[in-house]
């Protein structure tokens, strides 16, 4: 039988690494996560604006899209944190999937708000690129 945590804290890791090898910064887990609620899974190691509120989600099964809770999950966080919301999710033999609001999404890109309710499913090289972009145009701000 697979142990739920061990599985949970492995593509915590997993998702680590991916954000060190494609931009650079070293994230950690949220210890808080287990103590309070409203926290995301991982956060920044360092001491420098980040905006992300993530939430890592690993499943075993045949699906494709990301389960509904998971999304209110980590946007309650988010919204709590006055962070922007973004779930990665994995079933078992499948890519990982980044699920953004619309709204940061186009942000990023130099578009329009007002996307509230819309959410932009994407690859792990798309939210890098979107991610870039939203720590670049912060940093103009």
């Amino acid at each position: 039988m697979v142990n739920a945590r061990h599985k949970g804290r492995r593509g915590e890791y997993q998702v680590g690494q991916q954000y060190f090898e494609h931009m650079g910064i070293r994230l950690k887990r949220d210890i808080e996560q287990y103590r309070a609620a409203d926290h995301g899974d991982l956060l920044a190691d360092g001491d420098f604006d980040w905006p992300f509120c993530i939430e890592v989600k690993t499943y075993g099964g045949l699906n494709v899209t990301h389960q509904p809770s998971w999304w209110q999950q980590v946007s309650k966080a988010a919204d709590a944190q006055k962070l922007m919301p973004v779930l990665w999710y994995k079933y078992d033999r499948r890519d990982w999937r980044v699920v953004m609001r619309a709204n940061n999404v186009s942000f990023a890109l130099g578009g329009t708000l007002g996307h509230d309710d819309m959410l932009f499913t994407m690859s792990a090289d798309a939210c890098f690129y979107i991610s870039r972009e939203i720590l670049a145009a912060r940093a103009l701000a």
